[in-house]
């Protein structure tokens, strides 16, 4: 049997290869934690070194972090797969199977805000679908705390928002 820290590495590749869309670092950690595969930190110095041997890589984008297999990554599961029991390969489907519409949105939906130059802030909120932009909003903001609402509010509500938007703009 292989050590248990490669057989970790190999299923973070396996995650990866099999969900299509990069994932976050709780995304990933879910997983480990919900089969109780590992503890958190295990985990942590996991995704570090695959990190460090280039085999994943991070993309951030204002404090979210999505990880992505890089070419190497991908060469390196398809030689260790076997490494891999039937058993965790099914809870790997599983987990991305129950969870396909969370992994999704969360790749589909950004927001964020920067410092404008004159003051405020502008929040930047941005929809996608299928590698389609929907909907690319820029608002000014009056303070950071309205920044930072309205980030949230698009996270929780952005159908709405947009069909809102739409009814408005056809009528």
């Amino acid at each position: 049997m292989a050590e248990p820290n490669l057989i970790y590495k190999v299923s973070v590749l396996s995650l990866l290869d099999k969900s299509q869309d990069p994932l976050s670092n709780a995304q990933i950690v879910q997983l480990f934690l919900d089969k109780e595969y590992t503890d958190y930190f295990t985990i942590q110095q996991v995704i570090g070194e695959l990190m460090d041997s280039k085999l994943i890589s991070a993309d951030t984008l204002h404090n979210h972090t999505t990880y992505s297999l890089t070419e190497e990554g991908v060469n390196t599961y398809k030689l260790m797969q076997d490494k891999i029991t039937p058993g965790i390969a099914a809870d790997i489907t599983d987990y991305l199977t129950k969870n396909k519409f969370e992994i999704k949105e969360s790749t589909n939906l950004s927001a964020y805000y920067d410092k404008a130059p004159d003051g405020g802030y502008i929040a930047h909120c941005k929809y996608t679908s299928n590698g389609n932009t929907i909907l690319d909003l820029h608002m000014r903001a009056a303070n950071l705390a309205q920044a930072d609402t309205i980030c949230n509010n698009w996270k929780a509500r952005y159908e709405d928002i947009y069909f809102n938007l739409i009814d408005t703009l056809i009528q």
